[in-house]
């Protein structure tokens, strides 16, 4: 169930986002694995930074996930495997609320791939935009998918299905719904 902000215990001003998008092979985090790292770090509005990697998932990429992302085995092929970018992407994260549009899909591929490298899992609040959108956007809106939202809220980034793209609009997204949440009567 999606905590309310007051239960992450620090003023809202001064939490730490890490909004954090991937993309995969396919839907499974048990037989699929990622292909690109997106994220962002922001914290009262502000961009503190961006991490955007690609990870050779070690198999090819099937064609129909070419198709939707972009992202071809001669791009992931001299890219770093997963077990390389863990490191550099947990210190990015670190103290750190993780953000996504359906949050569960990215954290079960993330905590598979941390799993698999023997490392400890995130143990992080997670926020999912999605959830969010769908109590306070539900009558705007046909429906709360990434692409959908970024077009009709006119957010500065638009989604293309490339982790740190997605990862910007979801940043944009975040910020739209707690001024939304804000303005909201309590």
């Amino acid at each position: 169930m999606q905590r309310s902000f007051d239960d992450l215990g620090t003023p809202l001003r001064d939490v730490t986002f890490c909004v954090l998008d991937l993309e995969t092979t396919g839907p499974s985090p048990a037989t699929d694995t990622i292909t690109e790292i997106g994220a962002v770090k922001v914290r009262g509005g502000e961009c503190l930074g961006t991490f955007h990697t690609l990870v050779n998932p070690g198999r090819a990429i099937p064609p129909q996930i070419t198709v939707l992302t972009g992202i071809t085995g001669a791009m992931v092929g001299p890219a770093p495997r997963v077990e390389e970018v863990l490191p550099s992407f947990v210190e990015f994260a670190d103290g750190a609320v993780v953000v996504g549009h359906n949050v569960r899909f990215d954290a079960a591929f993330l905590d598979g791939a941390l799993d698999r490298a023997a490392w400890p899992r995130l143990q992080r609040p997670l926020i999912d935009t999605c959830a969010i959108a769908r109590r306070l956007l539900r009558d705007e809106v046909p429906n709360c998918r990434l692409g959908t939202l970024s077009s009709r809220l006119r957010l500065d980034h638009q989604p293309t299905h490339r982790a740190l793209d997605d990862a910007l609009a979801t940043t944009d997204l975040l910020h739209l719904l707690i001024e939304r949440a804000a303005a909201l009567p309590t």
